[in-house]
């Protein structure tokens, strides 16, 4: 084809059948560098690609020219009618509240390396906004994860997008699974009679993602008979590596709970390899206690269960910047800087 230029013109629009074996390409080339940035790893294999290609015509055929199914939305950026970039995105609500917006996550945004520069990747996140917010009638928030490792972080900036929370990886939890246990703190599945104690470390991590600009979530609710009853009523029957996820909490040598997290294991899908992900999230810290003790006691027993599940690396979500109490003491747990969120408001045309 033709050289690319500043000049060449640009136009975002859904994917046509037919373009699939074109965008998994551009899946491939956005799974191989995460992979050098230590994300991971993708298939090699080619079957696993036709079958990204397989399903994009797919869905493109149900769209019908529509950058929307359901609350899947996914578009292309075309130089001169070429598909040279990528988006996808996911609409969802995380809480009641209505003071909570709609959350349009970005996933798996790419500009082929030779159309880098040209304005493909601004383009498909404004196109993309624009979906969100005329699918869910209002404002919406865009977030997107990104690499500590990936250079995107400053072409997220200069976007308007900003850090809201941050993630930390535990490799190897084959290691972790055997590491002693402080005598002054005690890590278990939640029991409904944890549910007032709950409550308020629920609080706490709810002021804390609005103090760091993290609207993606519900503000803090008022505790009453209500909150407590149904909280009460989601851990009945909760169990040790039952259904996931699972409420864990670690209590103090006074049988005081000082903190709580939720536990997920789920399989990646291709065209990942066939690796099962663990993640701790909804990171819950009593604000006035040392958050390092409880995160050093969770983390072991988060790796027990999550072994027996399958999985082999274990992400902590729902951090506070570098720094601060909490992101030292998932560092401090055998933790290493993994990823941020970064987000940005996006309001109708």
């Amino acid at each position: 084809m033709a050289a690319l230029s500043s000049t060449s013109s640009v136009a975002v629009r859904a994917p046509r059948p037919g373009e699939g074996a074109v965008i998994a390409g551009l899946w491939r080339e956005l799974w191989e560098v995460h992979e050098s940035w230590g994300s991971y790893p993708g298939s090699k294999e080619a079957s696993a690609y036709e079958q990204v290609a397989a399903r994009v015509d797919q869905d493109s055929r149900a769209r019908g020219g529509n950058v929307m199914l359901g609350r899947h939305l996914h578009l292309v950026a075309t130089l001169d009618g070429v598909p040279l970039g990528q988006v996808e995105g996911w609409v969802d609500r995380f809480g009641d509240s209505p003071m909570t917006p709609w959350t349009c996550e970005v996933r798996s945004l790419v500009v082929s390396e030779r159309a880098r520069g040209l304005g493909l990747g601004r383009a498909l996140l404004d196109a993309l906004g624009d979906a969100a917010t005329t699918l869910v009638r209002g404002p919406s928030v865009l977030v997107a994860e990104v690499l500590e490792p990936n250079p995107a972080h400053t072409f997220y900036s200069k976007a308007g997008y900003s850090p809201v929370s941050w993630v930390a990886r535990v490799d190897e939890l084959d290691r972790h699974v055997s590491t002693p246990p402080d005598a002054s703190t005690r890590p278990r599945v939640a029991h409904p009679s944890d549910a007032y104690a709950l409550a308020l470390l629920d609080a706490s991590l709810a002021a804390r993602r609005r103090a760091q600009g993290d609207v993606r979530f519900d503000p803090p609710r008022a505790i009453d008979a209500t909150l407590i009853g149904a909280l009460a009523a989601r851990l009945d029957g909760a169990w040790a590596y039952g259904p996931m996820p699972q409420e864990l909490v670690v209590t103090d040598a006074t049988n005081t709970l000082r903190a709580s997290t939720s536990l997920y294991v789920a399989p990646l899908d291709p065209p990942f390899l066939p690796v099962r992900r663990a993640i701790l999230t909804r990171v819950g810290v009593d604000a006035a206690a040392d958050p390092t003790p409880y995160l050093r006691a969770l983390v072991p027993f988060a790796a027990h269960i999550a072994t027996t599940w399958g999985a082999r690396t274990l992400e902590i979500s729902d951090l506070s910047a570098p720094g601060t109490p909490l992101h030292r003491a998932a560092l401090a747990s055998g933790a290493r800087p993994w990823s941020r969120v970064v987000s940005k408001r996006h309001l109708p045309a």
